[in-house]
This record gives structure tokens, sequence and C-alpha cells, in this order.
């Protein structure tokens, strides 16, 4: 199939998720499955590819796509927490608990979480957030029979991601910074990093560092199971089975076709819909200076092991809390 025809079944595809599937599943899908074992939760930072990784995973399983249920200017019941939650993995919060619980149990109804639904009667639940990042440990502590995913891009990618979408900066910081606990147990080192931040690229880098600096430290390496946006576009045969067996279920050969669906997030300039390469863009699309400037933010935060001067990710995927403090 050549371009111009896979960028037109893209966007049909698109299209038709978006006008006629959602928006009638959305209506009247019936989640009647209380437990919170049939939640699969999937976390990463903004434009990291969470909502892929969720098509992914739905389009193999009944699910019912809750989306972003932990936003706190968008859901009215979450509003009295954080844009950016942060909790020590041993804290107590009965509200926060509570507001999960209904959540994994499928028991909140609402516009915005529900603006993903293609299942008229879902067995599972798949919670895709980006914003639990600070308190995906707790979370894991209170829920343990919770499968969690975290998925990591480059910070390139993210970045450049954001930089096009005109997405907020010191907006999206100052929610980090309100946060003393959060302060204490992981940023006093970096505030002068923080503040001398002038640039654009500078402050999105910012966002992508602690949004994945606090779980990579929190969570043990066996504890998490980490998906790296760029091995599972290279090589899908070897990341698609890790996926499954994390979350406990089979999945078909029509899984590897589905990974050349867009997501129903994605633009329609992005490589994915021009069919390109999903992992190269950043490195035309951004200047040297740019590149620098983000690749610099990330070693002052001690995260350049995760991808260094490189598209693809490093070995490791996690250090030991005691090394990334330092």
């Amino acid at each position: 199939m050549n371009g111009v025809r896979l960028y037109v079944r893209n966007w049909l595809h698109l299209r038709w998720r978006k006008h006629v599937v959602y928006p009638v599943c959305r209506r009247l899908y019936r989640d009647w499955e209380r437990d919170a074992h049939r939640s699969i939760f999937i976390a990463g930072t903004a434009r990291s590819g969470t909502t892929w990784l969720g098509d992914i995973i739905s389009s193999q399983l009944p699910c019912r796509v809750m989306f972003e249920p932990f936003h706190s200017e968008k859901v009215e019941a979450y509003r009295h927490f954080n844009y950016f939650q942060y909790m020590r993995p041993d804290a107590a919060n009965p509200a926060l608990r509570n507001y999960c619980e209904k959540v994994f149990t499928g028991q909140i109804r609402h516009g915005w979480i529900d603006r993903q639904v293609a299942h008229l009667r879902p067995r599972y639940r798949l919670i895709k957030e980006i914003r639990a990042n600070l308190f995906l440990k707790w979370a894991k502590n209170q829920f343990p029979e919770i499968p969690f995913l975290f998925v990591i891009r480059h910070p390139c990618a993210v970045v450049l991601s954001r930089l096009q979408l005109g997405w907020a900066t010191d907006a999206d910081l100052e929610p980090f910074l309100r946060q003393p606990e959060l302060i204490h147990d992981f940023l006093t080192d970096k505030l002068d990093c923080i503040r001398h931040a002038r640039s654009d690229e500078a402050k999105h880098a910012l966002v992508w560092c602690i949004s994945n600096l606090v779980p990579l430290a929190q969570f043990q390496p066996d504890e998490l199971t980490i998906i790296y946006y760029e091995r599972l576009c290279d090589c899908p045969e070897l990341e698609v089975p890790k996926i499954f067996r994390a979350i406990g279920h089979g999945y078909r050969q029509s899984v590897f076709s589905q990974m050349d669906t867009p997501a129903w997030t994605t633009k329609r300039a992005s490589a994915v819909m021009r069919a390109e390469n999903k992992v190269t863009p950043w490195q035309r699309e951004l200047s040297p200076r740019q590149i620098s400037t983000i690749l610099s933010v990330v070693r002052d935060f001690g995260l350049d092991y995760l991808y260094g001067d490189s598209l693809m990710p490093l070995g490791a995927t996690h250090r030991s809390p005691t090394t990334l403090l330092q």
C-alpha cells in the first residue's frame, strides 16, 4: 500500500472511530464487572504512546477504555487533587484511595473519561493516564491485583510533540513546585535546573524528567513493566508478547495489523498518518540547539542512562532509587 492510500485509510479509520463508534458506545455501554482485577493501568507522560498502547490491547480484549480519569481540570470528582498529584508510596490518603477504587471497579461514568469507549458490553477496564506517574507506586501498593504498564518515549520526541501542539510549560511545571513533599523527596537538588530553564523546550523537558524520575525511583526493577515506545515500533514481535504476559492475557496475530492503525489522538500531520518512521522525526524537526538543550536537562536529572545520545533506548530500564537520587 503506497503512502497516499495508507494516509486515506488511516484518516477514514480515525473519522469512523471518533464520529460513529465512540459517540454511540459511550452512551450505551454497560460496565457490570466490578472486580478491580479486571482493570489494566497504562501510564506514561503525555505524547509517549499511552493511547496507542491502549488501542493495541483493546483490539484483543473487550475493554472499556477509561481516558485520563485523573485529570483534575476535567473530572469534577477529582478536582480536589493536584494536576500532577504526588504520593509517597506508603502514605495514607483515604480520599484518593476511594476515588481510585471507583475508577478501578468501573463505578464512575463521565463524558471525559468515556470518550474512547468502543464496546457495548466490556469485560475489562483499560485505564489510560498521563497524570498519575507521581502516585503510580502508591496506587500499585493500594491495588496490587492490577497490572501496571509504564510507557517511556524519547524525551526529544515527546518535547517535539508538545511544542507542535502548543502545550503549556510554566502552567504544567507549577503543580510540581507547589507540593513540598515532592520537592523534598526528589527536586531539592534540581531547583536550580528548574529555575534556570528559559526556553520552551527546556521546560517541556523538565516535565518529561519529573514525570519519569519519580516512578523509576519508587519502583523496584521487577515491580513495573516498562514499555519503550521505540522498541514497540521497531520490534513488535518481541514487545507484544511481553505486554500480554504482563497483563495475563493471550493475543491473536491480528494484533500486529492493529499496530499500523493510528491512535485516535494522532494528529493528521503526524508521521503515523503519513506512514513514515515513527521514531526519527524529531531529529529533523528539532534544531541542534533544541536537541542539546533537551538532552542537557535530561542529564541534569540523571536520566540520560535511558537513551543517552541514541535514538533507541539503552539496555537498563531502572536504576536503584539511591542511584537516581544522588
